[in-house]
């Protein structure tokens, strides 16, 4: 859970934004949290601009609610760029489905607060986001976690029930060892983690199955018979050139939507039969089972992270392949997040499985981008909003300029469905699909096609109007 007493500072606006702040702090604080907003926690005579920046200095987390307002206030622009100053997480809200994001803000993933009818989902996913957020910030310098213990706190980290290596001891003790060295800096998180991309219909089989199976090759007869191989670290080389689809590239091998799953690196390399690499298993040809062995891994060479220089490439690209080797299938207990590259592709993730596996599963579906675990040269749908009359949609570009094939097929509860095609579509540009006043009271579902495939699947739910 999260830790009690973490200090949340609310910014907003109190002419379009004051009854969600007041819902958002009462909440917070019932959660076990220290929420403060101005409106009714400055007293009499304070200093009012001192008693926000002291607020700010002390708290753990801003939530910065986007309104029409908002983006209007210079006073709620100068909250946000001193938390940001003041190297404090912020977390966007959205008010209302079409207000504008700050500049400043453009660059974080938000939550969208908009449907009244949606608050409690989306309180719950505030508060899963709070717990992750929480438990990255808390690594290195004075928040080092103690030896042997897991990113996430007890109650979010299900054990798994199977039995460990007899030195898994020893496995913590050098994981322990290796999240003390100085130069991980901000990579300190990833020695929590192993990382596996599929696609996003293969990880909607592998959630509602329960187990990741490993894909049949070479001449063994069963997928059983095959080793999974969970990468050390995210962005691998392979991935370069797999994540998403490019212009004129199609390719078998590609993931036209990927998804990033995050097992927990100590309880899987600590499984009985677990083996790892020092880098690309197809190329050294050998792997290795034993503690003495991983603290031997050439860990900054697998965790490298800049170009590097020629004399150096071929070694530090290999290396960055290492793996952790295990039998197929691996069953879920391990698995903490299932990360996408954006809102739009999570909810896509959503509505791809099952009621049951869905309610399993929906606070470790998360979207951020300020982990980069996705190379994100692709173009991708990244929000699909409902606004009074229709529906916006925005997208990532990605790094061409080529224009793109985009059908949305928009489907009302209370008929009027819609099929908009836009054979050359700029992704700079959002698109709206316009309908009659309140088009989506009775709810609905909005499909995109990008070039031909599933970009996004969202349901909006029925709501009596829009804030």
């Amino acid at each position: 859970m999260i830790e009690a007493g973490a200090r949340i500072f609310i910014s907003y606006a109190r002419d379009d934004a004051k009854s969600l702040a007041l819902r958002l702090r009462d909440d917070l604080r019932a959660a076990g949290l220290t929420a403060w907003m101005d409106v009714a926690d400055i007293q009499g005579g304070d200093n009012w601009a001192r008693t926000i920046e002291r607020v700010i200095e002390s708290c753990d987390v801003g939530l910065a609610l986007c309104s029409h307002k908002s983006y209007q206030s210079t006073y709620c622009r100068a909250e946000q760029m001193r938390l940001q100053r003041k190297g404090k997480r912020i977390i966007p809200l959205l008010v209302q489905a079409d207000a504008e994001i700050p500049l400043h803000l453009e660059h974080l993933n938000r939550l969208d607060f908009s449907q009244p009818s949606q608050y409690a989902e989306r309180l719950r996913d505030l508060l899963s986001d709070l717990n992750v957020g929480r438990a990255f910030a808390s690594l290195g310098g004075d928040g080092e976690p103690e030896t042997g213990r897991s990113v996430f706190r007890p109650s979010r980290l299900r054990r798994l029930s199977v039995p460990e290596k007899r030195d898994a001891p020893a496995f913590r003790r050098a994981l322990a060892e290796l999240r003390r060295e100085p130069w991980l800096g901000g990579r300190s998180w990833w020695t929590y983690f192993l990382f596996h991309y599929l696609d996003i219909e293969a990880v909607a089989n592998v959630l509602n199955q329960g187990k990741l199976t490993a894909a049949r090759s070479g001449g063994s007869r069963r997928s059983q018979d095959q080793l999974l191989g969970l990468n050390f670290r995210p962005r691998t080389p392979d991935m370069w050139f797999r994540e998403g689809v490019l212009p004129g590239t199609p390719s078998p091998d590609r993931l036209p939507v990927p998804v990033c799953l995050l097992f927990d690196l100590e309880s899987t390399i600590c499984l009985p039969a677990a083996r790892f690499t020092s880098g690309d298993p197809q190329v050294v040809k050998r792997s290795s089972a034993t503690s003495g062995a991983l603290a031997e891994l050439p860990f900054e060479l697998i965790y490298h992270d800049e170009a590097p220089k020629p004399a150096e490439k071929d070694e530090v690209l290999r290396s960055r392949r290492a793996q952790v080797l295990v039998p197929s299938p691996l069953t879920l207990e391990s698995l903490q997040l299932i990360w996408c590259r954006s809102d739009a592709e999570a909810e896509t993730l959503k509505n791809q499985l099952t009621d049951n596996t869905r309610e399993q599963w929906r606070q470790h579906i998360i979207a951020r981008g300020d982990f980069a675990l996705f190379f994100r040269r692709s173009a991708y749908v990244d929000r699909v909003l409902p606004t009074a009359d229709g529906v916006l949609i925005t997208f990532w570009p990605g790094e061409w300029d080529d224009p793109h094939h985009i059908e949305i097929h928009v489907q009302h509860s209370g008929g009027d469905d819609r099929l908009i095609e836009l054979p050359a579509h700029d992704l700079r540009q959002p698109v709206r699909v316009g309908g009659p006043p309140g088009w989506f009271t009775d709810g609905g579902e909005v499909r995109v096609m990008l070039d031909g495939r599933l970009g996004a699947h969202v349901r909006i739910e029925p709501f009596s109007s829009v804030v």
